[in-house]
């Protein structure tokens, strides 16, 4: 893939039309009207980008798979079931069929058309004698007619039909790599809701056992009865808390069963730790995001679907060749139609050229022309963007990091510096007032440190997405 990159400004159009474009039309009509004249006023290699990743991505390439680095057989099941079951996924998948009869529709115009038409009708009449006469007369036509592409108005419509199929798989393709994502993150943040109803549980056996002992102490007449009020009252708000978190554990799962198109009861079945994963995420080359985005390969095919819309539209101001034909038959029986073949036949041509449609047809181009500046605008913007999004995966990688180890350090600080509260409260050394803050910041410290592990977790898949990465190796 090297040979397609400059040190500094991509070339990519050779890349685009042999990779991308072919497979989508065809060789040899894409070599007919293809990248030789175009309406775009940008392409590929314009796009200006770095030669690395200002904010220090890892070196090497992007992985295919990353499904498989966590390691999880119960994830891997969840985001197979989701590729079957998700209903945004099956809405893009049947946009997709519909963009193929699309197509279908769009080639059928560029073929001749036949009708086979059968007639047949009785006629009353009187003879001279006063006798009433019947006669019966069918008939059977073949017409057909032929719309001569002259100046290629029709294959330009047929490209953009094709060019809108591919940007379509192209898109399909990009929500399944979102809907893997979406899936493994809505079942980590489920794993996370459930360390965290765990830690909340015990927060409140411990607090139970705090209040226990102060509540030992003031009947012994050792402690004053604020401590014990204060004591019930980090009781009742550990229990509040440990409702919230059932409730948004609740939630979670509800949110994961609703992406896998399972009715969303809220019960989790899922158990186990959210792993720590240490190892870098292999961020390649930012000149390679644009070939191997999907959003990316259907905004450009979008891009070029609308250029030749512009061709199509410009030509449909030139004279129109069309050719008429029609062979039938005439009898009085229904059974003898045919006998004697076709006995006559018509061939007609007509060749028509727009005079005056009141600027009908030049606003149409116009329009045309608009969409396929907005196009233009929707790929550079979309560019930019995936270039950002990958800077702040990678910088915000390094920022959780720093995090997540200050807290495991902080957790382990104030897990000791609790033990000794209670010791010290227990010989009168400190007021209950030192005890609790000691246990609010263990409380947070756990809490936290699950939060992160969440959080790391999260930002890789925004990565491995920003990245445009497979989540599957085999494909």
């Amino acid at each position: 893939m090297d040979q397609f990159f400059a040190p500094r400004r991509l070339t990519l159009a050779r890349y685009f039309c042999s990779r991308i474009i072919l497979p989508a039309l065809g060789a040899a009509a894409f070599l007919g009207a293809g990248c030789t004249t175009s309406g775009i006023s940008v392409a590929p290699e314009d796009v200006e980008a770095p030669e690395a990743w200002v904010r220090g991505g890892d070196a090497g390439e992007v992985e295919a798979g990353w499904l498989a680095s966590f390691s999880d057989p119960t994830l891997d099941a969840l985001v197979a079931e989701s590729m079957v079951g998700n209903r945004a996924l099956k809405q893009d998948r049947l946009q997709l069929q519909i963009a193929r009869q699309a197509a279908a529709v769009a080639r059928s115009s560029r073929f001749p058309a036949f009708d086979l038409g059968l007639d047949g009708s009785r006629r009353e009449f009187e003879d001279e004698a006063g006798d009433t006469i019947s006669v019966d007369t069918y008939s059977a036509t073949v017409s057909g007619r032929f719309d001569v592409d002259l100046w290629g108005e029709l294959s330009k419509a047929q490209q953009a039909a094709e060019l809108s199929v591919a940007a379509q798989e192209a898109r399909v393709q990009g929500a399944e790599y979102s809907v893997a994502g979406t899936i493994a993150g809505q079942y980590f943040d489920v794993l996370e809701a459930t360390q965290l109803l765990t830690l909340a549980e015990s927060r409140l056996e411990n607090t139970q056992a705090s209040h226990d002992i102060v509540a030992s102490g003031y009947r012994q007449g050792l402690n004053d009865a604020l401590d014990l009020y204060l004591a019930r009252n980090q009781v009742e708000r550990e229990r509040a808390s440990l409702a919230q978190q059932q409730q948004s554990q609740r939630e979670a799962m509800a949110a994961l069963q609703l992406s896998l198109a399972r009715y969303p009861h809220g019960e989790a079945d899922f158990s186990g730790e959210l792993p720590v994963l240490n190892d870098p995420v292999p961020t390649g080359l930012p000149s390679e995001l644009l070939l191997r985005r999907p959003d990316l390969r259907e905004a450009w095919l979008n891009l070029l679907a609308a250029d030749a819309d512009l061709a199509a539209a410009h030509k449909a101001r030139f004279p129109q060749l069309l050719l008429t034909g029609s062979t039938g038959a005439t009898s009085v029986r229904l059974s003898e139609l045919l006998d004697g073949g076709f006995s006559n036949w018509s061939l007609a041509f007509g060749l028509t050229q727009p005079l005056f449609d009141a600027g009908r047809l030049a606003a149409i181009e116009e329009q045309a022309l608009m969409r396929l500046r907005i196009a233009e605008e929707a790929w550079l913007g979309l560019v930019y963007d995936a270039f950002a999004d990958v800077e702040n995966a990678v910088s915000r990688r390094a920022s959780l990091e720093t995090r997540y180890e200050a807290f495991l350090e902080a957790e382990k600080n104030s897990r000791a510096a609790l033990d000794l509260a209670l010791d010290q409260y227990q010989r009168g050394l400190v007021t209950y007032t030192t005890v609790l803050e000691s246990q609010r910041q263990a409380f947070d410290a756990e809490a936290t440190v699950v939060q992160l592990r969440n959080q790391r977790l999260q930002n890789r898949l925004a990565l491995y997405l920003a990245l445009g990465g497979d989540f599957d190796g085999s494909q």
